[in-house]
């Protein structure tokens, strides 16, 4: 009798043939899934996300979790994730270590990850890769790491002098805001990490390239006032950031120790509390857009009227038969939570429209658009991402599809 052949002993040349003709994440996962060996041969997913729709990564699972699909068996570093494009949950196990991850943003299918001690990460979390990035500490204003010091284990500075302790849980979950990357890890091994740092309504750009940097490097800010920043993109190759009053400013590093704002959009509106602000390019690359969130609070008037911009109606409801995931519709009265275990009474506001504005180059001024044709929007924490839905006919054109990132308040 013949021996049966060892298909954990295909040449790496083969599987990377059968790699590169799989474009659903799903069908990608479960075929490195198959064994050890096929996953230690594709150590990447090189340009799959530019192909595929967002995932929404989820909390991490309960230890009865079983998904053969991904080898994830009671495990409680197991984490969900909901494909948005075939209204399916997958669970992948994360790395051994990452347990007690605190996750800031998302770019390229890259999560920046900050694991309850000083030491930050960029986590593929569908093949486990990791990337070092320089630690918390080594930011300008943070002092010191005391794991001693229980529930004050950072010590930081602020721009008064002041020092503060804080504890690593709410430090971590506030510290960092958002994320961007000039590239695609898995891609270009030269690029750079831009952050948003938080510091009580004093928020500054950060920067590093991991390739090279041992410590982040802060943008300093272009003038005596405070500032508040709600995004940053990489577009033709800059970063571009987005204040809460609609300025818009470019991200000037390329003079070595000199960093600098420059102002490209000003801006005479004042600060709306009742609205969130992204920035996102279009997938020709041609266009910058900025979208404005309205939230409504139950104290707040229902008066809605405002020319500034067309208001793109929350319309297309995203619900499960597991009841995990619902995106609100404007003339629903249902409120679950992206997770169930969130009590609705931490849902205090409520997303009501979305508002869309194009850069005018020429201008230098938002624009008002009607519609974005095509194209869908998945905003959250995330790198806002736009997408269309030629290529993508599962998804609804001209949408936005989004997630509650205004939980902590």
């Amino acid at each position: 009798m013949a021996e049966s052949n060892n298909w954990s002993e295909l040449p790496v040349e083969l599987l990377c043939m059968v790699d590169q003709r799989l474009f659903k994440l799903k069908d990608v996962i479960r075929f490195r899934a198959t064994c050890k060996p096929w996953r230690r041969s594709l150590n990447s997913v090189r340009g799959k996300f530019r192909q595929s729709l967002p995932w929404l990564m989820l909390p991490y699972c309960s230890g009865d979790i079983d998904s053969t699909s991904s080898g994830c068996k009671g495990s409680d570093i197991c984490r969900r994730f909901f494909d948005v494009a075939e209204q399916k949950f997958h669970h992948i196990e994360l790395p051994q270590g990452l347990d007690k991850t605190t996750c800031r943003g998302s770019a390229f299918g890259w999560v920046l990850t900050l694991q309850r001690t000083p030491f930050m990460f960029l986590l593929n979390p569908l093949t486990g890769d990791q990337i070092a990035l320089p630690p918390i500490t080594s930011f300008p204003d943070v002092l010191k790491f005391r794991p001693e010091k229980i529930g004050h284990e950072y010590l930081w500075v602020n721009d008064s002098g002041c020092k503060i302790a804080r504890g690593k849980k709410s430090f971590e979950a506030r510290y960092i805001s958002k994320m961007a990357l000039s590239a695609d890890p898995a891609v270009e091994e030269d690029f750079v990490v831009m952050v948003i740092r938080c510091s009580l309504g004093d928020d500054r750009l950060a920067f590093c390239r991991p390739r090279d940097d041992e410590a982040w490097t802060l943008i300093p800010r272009p003038g005596p006032c405070l500032m508040a920043f709600t995004d940053v993109v990489y577009w033709r190759g800059q970063f571009y950031v987005l204040d809460n009053f609609f300025r818009l400013f470019i991200c000037d590093i390329s003079i070595a120790g000199h960093p600098r704002l420059r102002l490209l959009i000003d801006s005479k509106s004042t600060t709306d509390f009742s609205e969130n602000y992204y920035l996102s390019v279009s997938p020709t690359g041609d266009e910058l857009m900025m979208v404005t969130r309205n939230i409504r609070y139950p104290e707040e008037d229902e008066d809605d009227d405002d020319n500034n911009g067309y208001i793109i109606p929350v319309d297309h409801g995203v619900k499960d038969d597991e009841a995990d995931i619902v995106a609100l519709d404007e003339d629903s009265d249902d409120e679950r939570c992206v997770d169930p275990g969130v009590s609705l009474d931490r849902r205090v506001h409520r997303t009501i429209r979305f508002k869309v504005l194009k850069l005018n180059e020429d201008t230098k001024e938002w624009d008002e658009v009607r519609s974005i044709g095509e194209y869908a929007l998945f905003l959250g924490f995330n790198t806002s991402t736009c997408v269309s839905a030629r290529d993508h006919p599962e998804i609804v054109p001209n949408s936005i599809y989004f997630t509650d990132d205004m939980l902590d308040y």
